[in-house]
């Protein structure tokens, strides 16, 4: 059963709908690496006077129905963005409501406290949506009437939540953890890696609602204080009080991406949210004159090989010019990104040494699934794999849709360009060694085995004769006595299975371990934003490798 992670986005994260990108990354840091998340949002800064001070015009205050129902409105609001924030980058999720999910309350209408939960509701949820989003500082009471958590509920739902799903909790706020004193105020303030009860109730009160600590203390549930996307912040709930150690330089990574198309200029557009963490040192393109509106451009692809440069992020195609640039970047000692899976699958016995271990400098998650965690769930399997079958190639389901509703199959091949899903020459695509290059990077991380590319057999969806109907691309490799059977295929999978329900772009991925166990994995595996939001996560995951090389014991 997987980790469940309870995720709480308070207004000092999440001011508006600007910062929602940032909640994206943190909980898809949380879903690659395994977890089922709940993420508990409030209403953006100020919302929720303001919806207050409407109310105060048109009705009385004390009538505590109307009140409740009108303030939790702000909360939804935040919910429905976040949900469509998530699905733009192609992450499975799902918006609950409280009463959904029979979140109970007692007490007052505009001052309750969570009592219950229907637990068994969230994780008939899970089973299809790894990813759900709910309105925080409110529940139903009894009657079935909307109940608010009053001040800090929102926290106070986040931690009650926890508790009832035996999950881990963290409380994200704008600041790394909890400090002895306001380090807005003393900038010498120490930060708390691990704080006691009886010390979180002396210092934290300005950070975590008294009612809410005092909720986690009655149940021992210990959980986490911190900013977004970082590794730092303050265990609350530890049997002793430990300082933190103190950091050395925090600059911030200075990054070089080569290539800005579709990929490289929304990776581009999200390094740019977090300036103290990165810097786009440069962007390398062919032709500078068609970048105007972007900072730092050249096209003198060496300047990404600059002493300065720390990230070398590489969203160009082809084989040869991507991999001789990722190699002369990790050979200068350059952590290395990229979504290109053709360069890595051809030359993945000379990349290895790069790819693992405390050490590892080369990272290409969004090179297989876009946003849909496939590497990473194949590394961090403890049982042997046996066999990995799916559909990893979003531009081919796109065609095949369109094709079966009707389009001609050139047709077909032409919408999935306009949506930009295909490349303007998707001959890779179409005749399946995209998905070839991928089911080798997918082997590697299963099996420990390099191989070639062209070593497995391979038909595309352009060798489908007649009616293309319940057709799919179909990615297989499992492990025999005598090595790795694979093979890239057009299939026609049961309609109402796992694989043949995906439509669209969408990637379905089923890992089948020796116990008998699967896997399942699903997401958008094509687009901008998808592939992205997966690159963004190792950008996250190389800086919080570099802010532990700069801690000073």
């Amino acid at each position: 059963m997987s980790v469940v992670e309870v995720l709480k986005f308070g207004s000092s994260v999440l001011r508006s709908a600007a910062d929602l990108p940032v909640a994206v990354d943190e909980i898809y840091r949380r879903w690659r690496a395994g977890s089922h998340i709940l993420a508990v949002v409030s209403a953006f800064e100020g919302v929720t006077d303001q919806l207050l001070g409407e109310l105060s015009g048109v009705a009385d205050l004390e009538c505590g129905e109307a009140t409740a129902a009108y303030v939790s409105t702000g909360e939804q609001k935040t919910a429905a963005l976040l949900l469509g924030s998530l699905r733009r980058n192609g992450m499975p999720s799902r918006m609950v409501e409280p009463r959904e999910i029979g979140l109970i309350a007692k007490g007052s209408i505009l001052e309750s406290a969570p009592f219950s939960v229907d637990e068994s509701a969230l994780r008939r949820l899970w089973l299809d949506y790894p990813i759900l989003v709910l309105p925080g500082f409110y529940g139903i009471d009894v009657n079935g009437t909307t109940a608010l958590f009053g001040r800090g509920g929102s926290d106070l739902s986040a931690l009650f939540l926890a508790a009832e799903l035996g999950g881990n909790c963290r409380l994200i706020k704008d600041v790394p953890g909890v400090f002895e004193s306001d380090p807005a105020r003393l900038t010498t303030a120490r930060r708390f890696a691990a704080l006691s009860w009886s010390t979180a109730t002396e210092v934290a009160g300005p950070l975590i609602q008294p009612k809410a600590l005092s909720f986690a203390q009655s149940r021992a549930l210990a959980f986490d204080v911190g900013r977004p996307n970082e590794n730092a912040g303050t265990a609350v709930g530890r049997a002793v009080d430990e300082w933190a150690p103190r950091l050395g330089s925090t600059a911030a990574l200075r990054i070089a991406i080569v290539g800005c198309g579709v990929v490289g200029r929304g990776v581009y557009e999200s390094v740019k949210r977090y300036p103290e963490r990165f810097e786009v040192a440069q962007v390398i393109v062919r032709d500078v004159d068609k970048y105007a509106g972007v900072d730092r451009v050249s096209a003198d692809p060496s300047l990404a090989l600059a002493e300065s440069v720390d990230v070398v992020i590489v969203c160009i195609g082809g084989v040869e010019s991507a991999y001789r640039l990722i190699a002369a970047a990790l050979q200068a000692g350059k952590f290395v990104i990229t979504a290109n899976k053709a360069a890595v699958a051809a030359h993945g016995a000379a990349l290895a040494a790069f790819t693992r271990g405390d050490g590892r400098r080369l990272w290409y998650s969004a090179a297989v699934g876009g946003a849909v965690p496939v590497l990473e769930t194949l590394a961090a399997c403890k049982t042997p794999v046996r066999e990995i079958r799916g559909i990893v190639n979003g531009t081919c389901g796109v065609v095949l849709d369109a094709w079966e509703n009707g389009a001609t199959r050139c047709a077909a091949v032409a919408m999935a360009q306009s949506a930009g899903f295909a490349e303007e020459n998707p001959i890779r695509d179409l005749s399946g060694r995209d998905s070839a290059d991928k089911l080798i990077l997918m082997i590697e991380a299963a099996f420990q085995q390099c191989l070639a590319p062209e070593s497995i057999p391979t038909r595309g969806i352009d060798t489908i004769v007649g009616d293309p109907a319940g057709y799919k691309l179909m990615a297989r490799a499992r492990l025999t006595p005598i090595g790795v059977a694979a093979s890239i295929k057009p299939e026609v999978p049961l309609r109402d299975s796992f694989l043949g329900q995906a439509r669209g772009a969408e990637n379905r991925v089923e890992i089948e371990l020796t116990t008998g166990k699967v896997i399942r994995l699903r997401g958008q595996g094509a687009g901008r934003w998808p592939t992205t939001v997966s690159v963004l996560g190792d950008l996250h995951e190389v800086a919080r490798s570099a802010a532990n090389l700069r801690v000073i014991s």
